[in-house]
């Protein structure tokens, strides 16, 4: 078992890390659907905040497509490594013949007025909606979030110990088995003698 151990330690701790990679990767980032006049859909991740979205440089006539808080809804993420470690991460969607984000509510697109684009892009209705969507995804945050990065630097120096103290007896064993060898070879180059 015990030269399992330090194996199994360093299979943990690579799958912590690749854990807390997936789950922090996507951290204040959004990821808009974009469908192509060919029913194509592609996918970009794009900072939270943003206020615009652009697809294809422009290729469709319109470019750029607006952001609207009031149409973003959380979407369970399993894509990459996340298939292992699920994320739920803001979502929007769009199709290529209007720049307005589908609405979750209703399906449709719809066509706003200058009045509402501009509450929209109001900078405190995106801190609103980061915050509601960290409780609606999680809660508040709890202490294991909080202590997780010290959870995982101690795990980290744990197996580091382990690992270290496993090469140094190996080198031990070696040194020893070396010694051995060269009291073999001495007794046959005496006895041959």
């Amino acid at each position: 078992m015990g030269e399992y151990s330090n194996s199994i330690i360093i299979v943990l701790v690579f799958i912590l890390g690749i854990f807390l990679y997936s789950q922090l990767k996507f951290q204040n980032k959004m990821l808009c659907n974009f469908l192509r006049p060919n029913k194509q859909r592609i996918r970009k991740f794009v900072p939270l905040y943003s206020r615009h979205v652009i697809f294809d440089r422009g290729k469709y006539g319109i470019e750029r497509y607006r952001v609207d808080s009031q149409c973003i809804v959380l979407e369970k993420y399993t894509g990459g490594v996340n298939k292992l470690f699920p994320v739920w991460i803001p979502t929007l969607d769009f199709e290529w013949w209007n720049p307005n984000p589908k609405d979750p509510a209703t399906g449709k697109i719809q066509w706003h007025t200058p009045e509402v684009e501009a509450a929209g892009y109001n900078s405190q209705s995106y801190v609103g909606i980061a915050r509601a969507m960290a409780q609606q995804s999680g809660g508040r945050e709890n202490k294991i979030q909080k202590f997780l990065p010290l959870i995982t630097l101690g795990l980290l120096v744990i197996g580091l110990i382990f690992l270290y103290s496993s090469i140094s007896n190996v080198s031990n064993q070696f040194g020893e088995g070396m010694t051995n060898m060269q009291n073999q070879i001495n007794i046959i180059k005496e006895a041959v003698k």
